[in-house]
């Protein structure tokens, strides 16, 4: 084998190994941040997750109820995943697990760990509705795949327009915080942002992501990663985060603000009574 031909196969090997590597960007088998959570698992190569019920832009009607029964308020609708070289499992012993988050509308992200079974909102109001869905770590934190990302917008009985965002159009999607996070444990923000990038002023280009946990200072992101907040006190904390331009402004959309609690409590301390309940889910 003379030098050329050594030479060439040198170079095809090497541009072998760098497009298998660009295939997968998320890390394979990271470590929990977290105590006490098990660590992640895989993706096994290009995650791929579509949100294959309900159907862009379907229109699901309301069904008619029998004579002498209220009207139905709303619509079932049953949603239905495909997902690719990522493994969903959800572990009893930690209550952690991969799965995938299901963002309805502006409501908290919930997880689906297991694909084979069903999952449905019960009663959809009329109007434009719209569905993101993103594959998910034991911890909560979200996969930063292109692939690992899927939305649909869909009716039931109207079209108002009113949760539907420009598919062209800049969008953030808020995954964490949520719920409630023991004391001493650091608290997860996590967000996934679409259609321009998260920088600096040195992008003229570029998009921010702010957030303000109760009345302390405005934060303002410039890069696209999650926050891990540490020595939050015990108690219940309202947040906002925001997607903006670079002059601050408010980027267009049904989705560029986001609002929610979450509470950190304090395991040995006395139990609290239970909380009423808040809005249904939809």
């Amino acid at each position: 084998m003379n030098r050329f031909t050594i030479r060439l196969v040198i170079a095809l090997g090497t541009c072998l190994a760098l497009s298998a590597s660009a295939q997968t960007s998320a890390p394979l088998d990271p470590k929990s941040p977290i105590p006490d959570c098990v660590d992640g698992r895989g993706p096994s190569g290009p995650v791929e997750l579509k949100i294959v019920a309900p159907k862009a832009d379907e229109v699901v009607p309301i069904p008619e109820t029998p004579a002498g029964q209220p009207p139905a308020k709303g619509a079932v609708i049953d949603v239905k995943f495909e997902l690719k070289n990522y493994e969903t499992f959800l572990d009893a012993k930690t209550g952690c697990g991969q799965g995938v988050a299901i963002a309805f509308d502006n409501y908290p992200a919930a997880v689906h760990y297991d694909l084979t079974k069903r999952w449905a909102f019960p009663t959809v109001p009329k109007g434009t509705h719209t569905i993101r869905a993103f594959a998910v770590r034991p911890w909560g934190e979200a996969l930063r795949e292109a692939g690992a990302f899927s939305m649909v917008t869909f009716h039931v009985a109207e079209k108002d327009g009113k949760y539907a965002p420009d598919p062209k159009a800049p969008l953030l999607t808020v995954n964490r915080p949520r719920t409630r996070i023991p004391k001493g444990q650091k608290v997860l923000f996590d967000f996934l942002v679409a259609g321009c990038t998260v920088s600096d002023q040195s992008n003229p280009e570029s998009c921010r992501v702010r957030y303000q946990i109760g009345e302390q200072p405005e934060v303002t992101l410039t890069k696209p990663d999650p926050v891990w907040l540490a020595d939050l006190p015990v108690g219940k904390h309202a947040w906002v985060m925001a997607l903006s331009t670079p002059d601050g402004k408010i980027v267009p959309g049904p989705f560029s603000v986001a609002r929610g609690t979450f509470e950190v409590i304090d395991p040995a301390a006395t139990p609290a009574p239970p909380a009423k309940a808040g809005a249904p889910a939809p």
